[in-house]
């Protein structure tokens, strides 16, 4: 149930596989949860411990040794989440792009 002064987004259930992931926050202490919702893309900070309770949640195991993360890293997932919804021609036109073709 949803509380009236609650933001509520839904998840694109078509990318639920390829558009959620989690990692150290950059800029912040703890960890970040991004997800493609219908409302475009959305992230959550949650502090180091808030992080570590919702791994053991879903999990049912210690959060995993963190890593240095930066903000290239950062992109690198977003343009990995970004191809994974992209069709062939998109594809192409950004791999060309990457390889300076274009």
């Amino acid at each position: 149930m949803t509380r009236p002064d609650a933001e509520r987004y839904v998840v694109d259930a078509d990318r639920v596989g390829q558009g959620v992931t989690y990692g150290p926050a950059v800029g912040a202490d703890g960890y970040v949860l991004t997800t493609i919702t219908d409302a475009g893309r959305v992230e959550i900070v949650f502090p180091e411990f808030a992080m570590y309770t919702l791994w053991t949640e879903v999990r049912g195991t210690p959060s995993p040794d963190s890593f240095e993360d930066d903000e290239h890293d950062r992109r690198v997932r977003q343009l990995v989440q970004l191809g994974n919804d992209a069709g062939e021609e998109r594809l192409e036109e950004a791999i060309a792009v990457l390889r300076g073709e274009r």
